[in-house]
């Protein structure tokens, strides 16, 4: 972890407490300062919308006025009344009526709203199909604004009624294009405007712009002004203003945090690094100085001069308590390693007393089963004999047939096949048992004080057979063993040994491989080789495999003491182990035991002193 000074540290609490208080303060102005812009840009719109939405409707109501004080002039009831008398009257007439300086295209409709007349000789739609024509002819409305679409293009349709003598007559129309109802150029440089209805977009004035929308419904037309406002202007003042403000604060901020800094440097940091200083001496147990107690902030003098009269306490103690703590920790290293390979000794010394006792139990009803065997096959020779003296004694044809029809009843001929080879397996099968449980007293002998004879062919077998349940399944076991002589030794530590080696080859097997066991005689050591193809050992682990609780296997796997221990029994019988090995292809025990061991070796019956002295 990075440490950091408390010069640092004050400096840093300032800059982050003042920069959250700016920060918030700062969410603050900035919040109200946009909600005030974009509430008084919101006033402005609808304000700038209102005003052009009702100039949209004075452009369409003064030309509806217009078109009612034409639809007055008694030419249009004249040619209502007898168009084919009037026709050329009404074209005279129409053809220099303009609305306000424009020639529009227009339309004279009977009371059943067929068209009668059409200025600029141009199709005239089909008002029919318009539904507002109904209420005109119903006498529902006076006049009439709607949208209608002729060759493509839209156009604001105005409608007027023609009265006589408080009858109707007919309609008068004007078509105006949709696009001429925008006189005011000059404000759209910063917005755009588009007329829609139904979602379709019917005409549009103005650039594309991006900004704030807002929009206009006239229900009785059915369409909607959208209004869209540039406000990238807005924007970027807004920007600026905020750019400068954030300038201010992280300025302020800096020129505080470096007040702070200095402050805690002076006031706390030097003070502390003599204090530093002195307790690094005090550690090193070289000569130090008493601190100076005259510091200006009173805590830290009342803290030097504790300091100085605990330094004294400190040097006068330091050396004993150094010797007790060298000698505590040694004793304590001796008693953790006695006490684990202790727990280790007893744990192998319980299970040889009752494997033992055990075998000695199977022994006995072993012994009578293979004696009532022998006896069987025995009883088994005679009644053979005797089946065949009666057949050769029979003398009659009728008794030999009898005999030869009981003998085929009863299967006695295969029966005296089969149970030679019955017997035979199974007198095979208890020798092998005696030979488990013979093998099992021999690899569990309980340990003897002072050493006894010894065959060490004779204990790596005993010990094969009890390891084999755990190799049979991924190891073909190799065991070549040469005569050796008998020497003095503990039979039940050394079948440890082997045991020990035996399971961790074949735990260095994967899948399937081999190991390889030799005994032989090397001058005057006897060789017991324990050779395995398995996963090997890794140089950098190679060195530490005899240390106490060291382990490569997984945790809860191994205690780390199979080795140790093994390598402290070969000890103690002034033996050697060597070891080989490549990673990936295996490695090689080899153990060495001298063959002039002295019998008078003695085994001491304090375990906690005879486990120490091996290591």
């Amino acid at each position: 972890m990075k440490k950091i000074s408390i010069s640092f540290a004050l400096a840093r609490f300032v800059f982050l407490s003042c920069f959250a208080l700016a920060l918030i303060s700062t969410v603050l102005v900035i919040n109200y300062a946009v909600d005030s812009a974009q509430r008084q840009q919101e006033q402005l719109i609808k304000r700038e919308t209102t005003a052009i939405t009702h100039g949209y409707r004075l452009f369409l109501k003064h030309r509806l006025t217009l078109l009612a004080d034409q639809a007055k002039n008694p030419i249009m009831v004249q040619a209502l009344m007898q168009p084919e008398a009037n026709i050329g009257k009404l074209q005279d007439f129409m053809a220099d009526l303009t609305i306000l300086g424009h020639q529009y295209q227009q339309n004279l409709l009977d009371f059943e709203g067929n068209v009668i007349y059409s200025k600029q000789d141009k199709k005239a739609p089909d008002y029919h199909n318009e539904p507002w024509l109904k209420d005109i002819i119903n006498d529902e409305a006076p006049n009439h604004i709607a949208i209608l679409k002729l060759n493509d293009n839209y156009f604001w349709c105005l409608a007027v009624i023609i009265m006589y003598n408080n009858n109707f007559e007919g309609v008068l129309t004007t078509l105006i294009p949709i696009e001429d109802i925008d006189e005011q150029d000059e404000k759209l440089d910063s917005l755009m405007i588009k007329i829609t209805r139904n979602g379709e977009e019917l005409s549009s004035f103005g650039q594309e712009r991006h900004g704030k929308q807002h929009s206009v419904y006239w229900p009785n037309i059915g369409v909607v002004f959208s209004f869209t406002f540039d406000d990238s202007a807005n924007n970027e003042e807004l920007n600026d203003a905020i750019i400068k403000l954030s300038t201010l604060i992280l300025l302020a901020l800096i020129a505080t945090s470096l007040l702070a800094y200095v402050f805690g440097y002076r006031y706390f940091v030097k003070p502390l690094l003599l204090l530093s200083q002195a307790t690094s001496k005090l550690h090193k147990g070289s000569e130090f100085e008493l601190l100076q107690d005259n510091i200006t902030i009173k805590e830290l003098s009342e803290l030097f001069q504790k300091f100085n009269v605990m330094t004294n306490k400190v040097h006068q103690r330091e050396s004993s308590l150094k010797l007790s703590y060298d000698k505590l920790s040694k004793v304590n290293d001796e008693l953790i390693l006695s006490e684990s390979q202790l727990i280790q000794s007893e744990k192998m010394a319980s299970i040889g007393v009752l494997a033992a006792g055990v075998a000695h139990e199977i022994n006995n009803p072993l012994g009578f089963v293979k004696s009532n065997l022998d006896v069987l096959n025995e009883y088994l020779t005679d009644i053979q004999k005797y089946h065949q003296e009666i057949n050769e004694h029979l003398t009659t044809e009728a008794s030999k047939e009898w005999h030869v029809a009981l003998t085929k009843k009863y299967d006695i001929e295969f029966i005296f096949e089969d149970m030679p080879a019955l017997l035979t397996s199974s007198i095979g099968g208890v020798e092998k048992i005696t030979e488990i449980v013979q093998s099992l007293k021999t690899f569990a002998r309980i340990e003897e004080s002072t050493k006894s004879k010894t065959d060490i062919n004779e204990g790596l077998t005993a010990t094969l057979n009890m390891v084999n349940n755990e190799l049979k399944y991924n190891c073909e076991v190799h065991v070549e063993l040469d005569p050796l002589p008998i020497i003095y030794a503990y039979p039940s530590k050394l079948n440890q040994v082997f045991m020990n080696l035996l399971i961790n080859a074949g735990q260095s097997i994967t899948g399937s491989g081999e190991i390889f066991v030799r005994t032989f005689q090397k001058e005057t050591d006897i060789v017991i080789e324990i050779k395995d193809n398995g996963s090997g050992i890794a140089p950098g682990v190679l060195p530490h495999i005899f240390t106490p609780f060291f382990t490569s296997k997984p945790v809860g796997q191994g205690t780390g003491l199979g080795l140790s221990i093994s390598h402290g029994i070969i000890k103690q019988h002034d033996g050697r182990i060597e070891v080989t090995s490549e990673e990936g292809k295996g490695s090689c025990f080899s153990v060495y035991i001298p063959t002039n061991l002295s019998k008078k070796t003695k085994y001491s019956s304090n375990k906690i002193e005879s486990v120490k002295n091996n290591f």
